[in-house]
């Protein structure tokens, strides 16, 4: 049985001083009680990286939570909103083994180092474009702020994943609508009330628009969309809604979490001038520098489990059932793992130790595209990032479980 608390938490992760920023939150946790239980959300926080790792490995705890929010649902609201979360049950992230496992190995060629490595001429050409724009537009109007996270940022990442997938990169406008909305049931965002019912919307667009690039023909043989179809006709690889979820699942990746990691990395490097200074100074520390951003604002506040089975885990009862966070935001700055990890330190020497992209079978599948799309874009920015100004360096992030992400990210360029 769990020790009674002496006090029951009642913490709102989602409220401003959590949402601004939740790190004295998680480190008292972490010093204290790293499995710990909180009432208001009803779920337990895992702050360690020791835990989080154990967790995120851990069969016991199940990714499906769509499936428990779908049977939450009121009646009259399963043929709708419902349906559209049965659907994201086939993205993989939210199975478990084997159905993982045969959706991913689809999937995971895509994603390798080498065969990613293969977009660095487009992604570069992408990220110099939209350099050059903001150049030529702090020039032009140095007074007048622009948004780097949704203006700059949001043009490289669309492109890139259209052309994998085989959809027309100019419908990308439409799908970052698209994703929009679904990142507020998936990203656990809470500040719009009608979410479910705009996910459901989305969610039906998208599907509308994947199975006519199926059906139309649309969809070429050597591009990802055309390997899904491959693998539907195997008649035992996939079945017609795991393509569909999968194409939406790589489309909403592909475009809001590296825009989102893009901005991340931006705003660290404009906040420490000494670190951008000696990485301008050595630019092969631009693979370090990437590792330290993505440990230093990791962009996933929590991962979601459900328990499968009651146990005993670090002092504490899980029950089935019950929702449990994993936090890489809190276990990357675990100073039993990282020294001083307040600092941003581009040569921090065990960095690689960081658990951004998760572990476990679940280790993200598209990090070798997002660190590619991150240090081209950082490596393009050297030479303009000493002459930004942030307009709000603290920034105003959106309120929710699972990501650390600003609401955007507005620059000036810095007085002479």
């Amino acid at each position: 049985m769990n020790p009674a608390p002496q006090r029951e938490d009642l913490t709102d992760i989602l409220g401003d001083v959590c949402t601004q920023s939740p790190y004295a939150y998680f480190d008292q946790l972490r010093a204290h009680e790293p499995v710990h239980w909180n009432a208001r959300h009803r779920a337990w926080l895992i702050t360690s990286h020791a835990a989080v790792s154990e967790g995120l490995r851990d069969p016991r705890l199940l990714s499906n939570r769509m499936k428990k929010l779908r049977e939450s649902l009121a009646p009259d609201k399963q043929a709708t909103v419902g349906r559209t979360l049965r659907l994201l049950e086939d993205w993989m992230v939210f199975q478990d083994n084997p159905d993982h496992r045969r959706v991913r190995s689809v999937v995971q060629k895509t994603f390798t180092p080498a065969t990613v490595l293969r977009l660095e001429p487009d992604i570069r050409a992408l990220a110099r474009e939209q350099v050059a724009l903001l150049r030529q537009r702090l020039e032009a109007e140095p007074d007048k702020p622009i948004d780097v996270l949704n203006e700059i940022a949001y043009e490289i990442p669309g492109p890139v994943i259209c052309k994998m997938l085989g959809v027309p990169a100019e419908d990308r406008y439409q799908f970052i609508e698209w994703t929009e909305e679904v990142s507020s049931v998936i990203g656990g965002f809470a500040d719009d009330p009608e979410r479910y019912e705009k996910t459901h919307a989305a969610v039906s667009s998208l599907e509308d628009y994947l199975t006519r690039i199926i059906t139309e023909g649309r969809v070429g043989e050597s591009n990802l969309m055309a390997q899904l179809v491959a693998a539907e006709a195997d008649g035992e690889r996939l079945t017609r809604s795991e393509v569909i979820a999968t194409g939406i699942l790589l489309l909403f990746a592909g475009n809001r979490t590296t825009s989102c990691m893009i901005a991340n990395g931006t705003r660290a490097l404009a906040l420490h001038p000494d670190q951008l200074e000696r990485l301008r100074a050595d630019p092969t520390l631009i693979n370090a520098a990437v590792e330290e951003i993505l440990r230093w604002e990791s962009h996933t506040k929590a991962t979601v489990r459900i328990v499968g089975e009651d146990f005993e885990w670090h002092g504490q009862r899980l029950r089935a059932g019950e929702r449990v966070f994993l936090s890489p935001l809190a276990a990357n700055r675990d100073p039993s793992v990282f020294d001083e990890p307040v600092r941003f330190d581009i040569r921090r020497p065990n960095v690689n130790r960081h658990i951004a992209f998760g572990t476990g079978v679940h280790l993200c599948l598209g990090m070798a595209l997002a660190r590619l799309e991150l240090r081209t874009f950082l490596s393009e920015m050297l030479d303009t990032l000493p002459h930004l100004r942030l307009v709000d360096p603290g920034s105003r992030w959106l309120p929710s479980i699972v990501s650390r992400v600003q609401r955007e990210l507005w620059v000036t360029a810095k007085s002479p």
